[in-house]
C-alpha cells in the first residue's frame, strides 16, 4: 500500500477516534443540569456514567472479535450506527429511564471502536509502521477528550442563548430552554453522519484476512456482561449488596473460564492467552487501568476539594493534562516506530509513576497542576506501546480480539478507580485532599508494579499474520 493510500485509510479511522472520545468529557459538567430539568438526583443521574462504562466494556471485546470474525469494515460501520441511534434516543429523552437506554446503545458502538480501528491498522500497516498511526490514533483520542471537556459547556450554553434570543417557534424554543443538553446529542448525532459517511468509502475487507469462522459465542457474551455488571454493583454498592457482586463477579469468570474451550466460535480465542508476552501486556493493561482513570476522573476533583479551586481552574487543569496526553501519544508513537515498544512503555509508566507520586507528595495548587500535565505526558506516552506489541504477537485474524481484551481490561479501571477513591474518602479518619493524596500514592505503586512487569515483555520474533 502507497504512503498516499495509507493516509487516505486512516483519515476515516480518526474521524471515527475522535467520534468515540468526543462523549467521554462532555457531560461531566452537564450532570447537575441534566439531573434537574429530568426531575432526577445526582445519585439516580449517576446511572447515565455507569451503564456507559459498562456498556463500553462489553462492547470491547465482542465488536473486536466480531471483527475478526466478520470483517473489519463491517463491524466498524455497525458500531457507527450504534452510536448514532443511541445518541438520537437521548437526543429525545425527557425521562432519566429513556436517557439511560440511549447511553447504553450509544456505549455499544462507542466502546468497540477502537478495538476495531487497532485491527485495521494492524491490517495495513507492517509491524515497523505501527507506531506511528497508533500514536496518532491515541493522539486523536486525547484530542476528542480535550475538545469534548469544553465543548459541552459551551453547546449548552449555545442553547439557552438561542432559546432566548432566536426566533426558532415557540415549540423549538421552550425545547432548548427545557432540556439544553439534548443539542450536545445532536451534535453526536451530526458526528456520526459524517463519520458513517467516511467509514463507508473504506476498501472492501480481504476475506483473506479473516477467519471465516460461523457462529458467535452468545453465551459468552452474556457471562462478560454478568461479569462486568457484578464488578460495577461490587464498586459502587455496600453491604450485602457488595458481596453480591463480587460473588456474581466471580461465578460469571469462573463460568466463562469453562466455557469458552468448549464454545464454537469462542467470544476470546484460546490462543489469545498463549505466551507471556500477551499475559504481561493485558496483566499491564488491567493494573495500569486503575492509576490511569485515579489521574483522567479525580485530578480535577482533586484541585476542587483539596484547595478550593474553581471548576473553570480545574477545567483548565484538565485541559493540560489532555493536551499533553496528546504531544505523549504521538511521542510514543514515533519512539515505538524507531526504538521498539519496550523502552516508550517503561518511560512512559514510570513518567506517570512520578506524577501520581508528587501529587501524593507535594500538596500545592501550583505542584498538583505540574504533575497533571507531567500525568498527561507519560499516559500519551504509553498509549501506543502495549498495542503496538499486541498486534506483533498476534496473526492479523486475532488483532481485533487481543485489542478488544487488552482496552476490557485497561477500562476496568473506570469501575476500580471510583471503587478506590470511595474507600480511601469514606474510611479514612482526614479530610477528603489527604485522601485523595493517599490513593494518589497507591497509583504510584501500581506504576511502579507496571514498571517491572514491562521489563519483561519478550520482544516480538516475527511477524505474524
Amino acid at each position: 500500500m502507497e504512503d498516499s493510500e495509507k493516509r487516505r485509510l486512516l483519515a476515516p479511522l480518526l474521524l471515527a477516534i475522535f467520534m468515540r472520545a468526543l462523549p467521554l468529557t462532555m457531560f461531566g459538567p452537564l450532570l447537575a443540569g441534566i439531573a434537574r430539568s429530568l426531575g432526577a438526583g445526582l445519585a439516580e443521574i449517576g446511572w447515565i456514567v455507569a451503564t456507559y462504562a459498562t456498556g463500553s466494556l462489553i462492547a470491547q471485546p465482542v465488536m473486536g472479535r466480531l471483527s475478526d470474525l466478520r470483517g473489519r469494515k463491517r463491524i466498524l460501520i455497525a458500531c457507527v450506527v450504534l452510536f448514532g441511534l443511541g445518541s438520537i434516543v437521548c437526543a429525545l429523552a425527557t425521562s432519566l429511564w429513556v436517557l439511560v437506554a440511549g447511553r447504553i446503545v450509544q456505549a455499544l458502538g462507542a466502546g468497540g471502536i477502537q478495538p476495531v480501528v487497532t485491527a485495521i491498522v494492524a491490517d495495513h500497516f507492517a509491524p515497523g509502521e505501527r507506531g506511528g498511526p497508533l500514536g496518532s490514533v491515541y493522539g486523536m483520542y486525547g484530542l476528542g477528550t480535550m475538545a469534548g471537556a469544553l465543548a459541552g459547556g459551551a453547546i449548552v450554553s449555545a442553547a439557552l442563548w438561542l432559546s432566548a434570543n432566536a426566533s426558532l417557534g415557540a415549540g423549538v424554543s421552550r425545547e432548548l430552554a427545557s432540556f439544553p443538553w439534548h443539542l450536545v446529542f445532536w451534535v453526536n448525532v451530526a458526528l456520526a453522519l459524517a463519520t458513517l459517511a467516511a467509514t463507508s468509502a473504506l476498501a472492501p475487507d480481504e476475506p483473506s484476512m479473516h477467519n471465516g469462522s460461523d457462529g458467535f459465542d452468545y453465551p459468552g457474551i452474556v457471562l462478560v456482561a454478568t461479569f462486568t455488571a457484578s464488578l460495577m454493583i461490587a464498586a459502587t454498592a455496600t453491604g450485602i449488596a457488595a458481596i453480591a457482586g463480587l460473588a456474581g463477579a466471580a461465578a460469571s469468570l469462573i463460568a466463562l473460564y469453562f466455557w469458552e474451550p468448549r464454545a464454537r466460535a469462542p467470544l476470546f480465542d484460546p490462543a489469545l492467552f498463549r505466551g507471556r508476552g500477551p499475559l504481561l501486556v493485558y496483566g499491564i493493561a488491567f493494573v495500569f487501568g486503575l492509576p490511569s482513570f485515579s489521574l483522567t476522573i479525580y485530578s480535577a476533583t482533586y484541585l476542587i476539594a483539596g484547595f478550593g479551586a474553581s471548576e473553570a481552574q480545574s477545567g483548565l487543569a484538565l485541559f493540560g493534562l489532555a493536551a499533553a496526553y496528546v504531544a505523549g501519544a504521538i511521542a510514543g508513537g514515533r519512539a515505538t516506530r524507531t526504538m521498539g515498544s519496550k523502552i516508550p512503555l517503561i518511560g512512559g509508566v514510570l513518567g506517570t509513576g512520578a506524577a501520581l507520586a508528587s501529587l501524593a507528595a507535594f500538596p500545592s495548587m501550583p505542584a498538583v497542576v505540574a504533575s497533571m500535565v507531567l500525568a498527561g505526558l507519560g499516559l500519551g506516552i504509553a498509549s501506543a506501546p502495549p498495542n503496538a506489541l499486541l498486534l506483533a504477537y498476534f496473526r492479523k485474524a486475532q488483532t481485533g480480539g487481543a485489542s478488544g481484551l487488552a482496552l476490557m481490561l485497561a477500562t476496568s479501571g473506570s469501575i476500580t478507580a471510583p471503587a478506590l477513591i470511595s474507600a480511601f474518602i469514606h474510611h479514612g479518619g482526614a479530610d477528603a485532599g489527604v485522601e485523595f493524596r493517599q490513593a494518589f500514592g497507591v497509583g504510584a505503586v501500581l506504576c511502579a508494579v507496571c514498571a517491572a512487569l514491562s521489563t519483561a515483555l519478550p520482544a516480538p520474533q516475527r511477524e505474524v499474520g
